[in-house]
């Protein structure tokens, strides 16, 4: 089956359609052609290069299609840079804040007050709570918004400042029949360990 004739794929994509692709592992978004070879491979090709060592294999593309559109890394036409960066931005929020943990099956429906709580509980609460910080975490981490410092850079940045601490927050969520959805940590910084002294300029 050509791409062009298939129905679950948008019109657009079809061999030779330009596109722009921005997979996770590419430090930055590329413009290229689509291609179907003779046994049904897709690829992205530079422009009208015939070096087939510079392709990018799009694996199963008719299966895999709905996922990259939906998780911005694929873009029909040149799309400028500028929105294909604003649409991962929006798509890794969106992922951040649709994932989460159900409660459902904790046996205490005490949330963890400190590590020490949480070492106390049973197995199966533990690794309900350990996901749902792993869910935090990773959710925060993913976001475009950090820089990861080594050790010996934090060492240097923070020499005559005192960095601010976090604090993780267990709580339960619940639905409309007040029964537990949901094992949400929250990660915040403690502003109140702040130094400064900060206000509000009037307008």
């Amino acid at each position: 089956m050509e791409l062009s004739s298939c129905p679950i794929l948008p019109s657009w994509i079809k061999g030779g359609a330009t596109a722009t692709l921005f997979l996770p592992n590419m430090s930055k978004p590329r413009h290229e052609t689509l291609f179907c070879d003779t046994n049904q491979n897709s690829f992205f090709c530079p422009g009208a290069t015939k070096d087939s060592s510079k392709f990018i294999p799009l694996i199963d593309l008719v299966t895999n299609c709905q996922t990259l559109l939906k998780n911005a890394n694929l873009f029909r036409g040149y799309a400028k840079f500028k929105r294909v960066y604003q649409a991962r931005t929006q798509a890794q929020l969106k992922t951040c804040v649709l994932h989460h943990v159900s409660a459902h099956g904790l046996t205490s429906l005490i949330a963890p007050s400190s590590f020490k709580h949480l070492s106390k509980l049973n197995d199966h609460d533990k690794s309900i709570w350990n996901a749902a910080y792993d869910e935090e975490y990773d959710g925060l981490s993913s976001l475009p918004t950090w820089d990861v410092l080594t050790e010996d850079q934090f060492k240097k940045m923070s020499k005559g400042m005192k960095p601010l601490p976090t604090m993780a927050i267990a709580t339960i969520k619940y639905d409309e029949h007040n029964c537990p959805k949901q094992a949400k940590y929250c990660l915040v910084v403690l502003g109140n360990h702040d130094p400064h002294q900060w206000s509000k300029e009037k307008s």
